[in-house]
C-alpha cells in the first residue's frame, strides 16, 4: 500500500520501493483496533508490563474468484471490512 504523493530519498545501492497497487486512485483503507493499558511497575520501579496489548486489522482473507495476469484463481486476497457494531463486538 502507498500514499498518492510520497518522496523517497534512497542511496544508490537501494532498490526502488514496490507499489502494491496499480493505480494511485485505488489505494485501499484498513481500520485497526488497538488495545493499550497503563504500564505496571513492581515495588523496585521495574516495569513488569509495558501496557501494549495488541493491534488487530479489520480484514477478511478470501480466495480470488477469478484469475488475472497478476495472480491465479483461488489465491488468498485481503479485503477490508466495513466496521459496525456487530463487527466490533465479534
Amino acid at each position: 500500500m502507498t500514499k498518492m504523493n510520497r518522496c523517497y530519498y534512497l542511496l544508490p545501492e537501494e532498490d526502488d520501493p514496490v507499489r502494491t497497487v496499480r493505480n494511485k486512485n485505488c489505494i485501499g483503507k484498513v481500520m485497526f483496533l488497538t488495545a493499550v493499558a497503563q504500564p505496571r511497575y513492581d515495588a523496585e520501579g521495574n516495569m513488569t508490563f509495558s501496557g501494549k496489548i495488541g493491534v488487530w486489522p479489520f480484514v477478511q482473507e478470501i480466495p480470488a474468484a477469478r484469475r488475472s495476469e497478476y495472480r491465479a484463481r483461488g489465491t488468498t486476497e485481503i479485503k477490508s471490512v466495513n466496521v459496525n457494531r456487530r463487527v466490533m463486538r465479534r
